[in-house]
């Protein structure tokens, strides 16, 4: 694990290939807290819990290029005024592997937002879960909260689920999810083939649309050429 201080008020921490389990962050009034994990090899199983203070800034980002089981928890509390929260995941899943990934964000008071985008692919008998929930409480008018879950699923034998919550008890607020489970669309499948390219690259082709953007969220360029070949070589 790697802590430094990017500036003022902010402060990132990366793990690699060490799920952090049991931990607590507390991001104060007006910090940016950045948590960064990248997994290709051990257990998936953790837990994180974040709290976040008035004005305060979270951002998380989780590559999964491992091919173990595991459960993957993360609770976020936005507690103050204005608190934001930004969650990236991008997990592969094959090999009989089962996967599942269970992210909360809690709206504890006015003006707060969140995001959470979950993106996977499952293959080769692999399972993949993504658990999104979205608690607006009483009091946390102008939230904005959203969810998107997007899995491809490869073959017959692999399965993708997503499962969206939205909980609102309040009014005056913003609150919506996009999940989608399927096949690789067969129209772009046609359309890179038609240009003579192999069945097999189109597929590999489109996955990395899905699974590389994760990347921008790391800085490190040794975890980035790891998590390149991790992409690489699992599609």
């Amino acid at each position: 694990m790697i802590r430094n201080k990017v500036r003022e008020n902010e402060k990132t921490v990366l793990y690699v290939d060490e799920i952090p389990s049991g931990a607590h962050f507390h991001v104060a009034s007006g910090e940016t807290l950045k948590i960064n994990i990248a997994c290709f090899v051990n257990d998936l199983d953790g837990k994180i819990d974040v709290d976040v203070d008035e004005n305060g800034n979270f951002e998380g980002a989780l590559a999964d290029f491992s091919n173990r089981n595991g459960k993957f928890i993360i609770n976020v509390n936005l507690n103050g005024r204005g608190a934001t929260c930004n969650w990236h995941l991008a997990s592969l899943t094959g090999g009989d592997s089962k996967k599942v990934f269970e992210t909360s964000v809690f709206h504890e008071d006015a003006e707060t937002f969140a995001l959470m985008s979950n993106y996977g692919i499952a293959r080769d008998s692999g399972k993949l879960t993504f658990t999104g929930t979205s608690h607006i409480k009483q009091g946390s008018k102008k939230t904005n909260t959203r969810q998107e879950a997007k899995i491809i699923v490869f073959d017959d034998t692999s399965d993708g689920k997503a499962l969206p919550i939205l909980k609102i008890d309040e009014n005056d607020v913003s609150a919506s999810h996009a999940a989608i489970v399927g096949r690789l669309n067969e129209q772009h499948l046609f359309y890179l083939e038609s240009r003579g390219i192999s069945e097999e690259d189109a597929k590999r082709i489109i996955s990395l649309g899905y699974l590389k953007p994760i990347e921008e969220y790391f800085s490190d360029e040794e975890t980035l050429r790891i998590i390149d070949r991790a992409i690489e070589g699992g599609i």
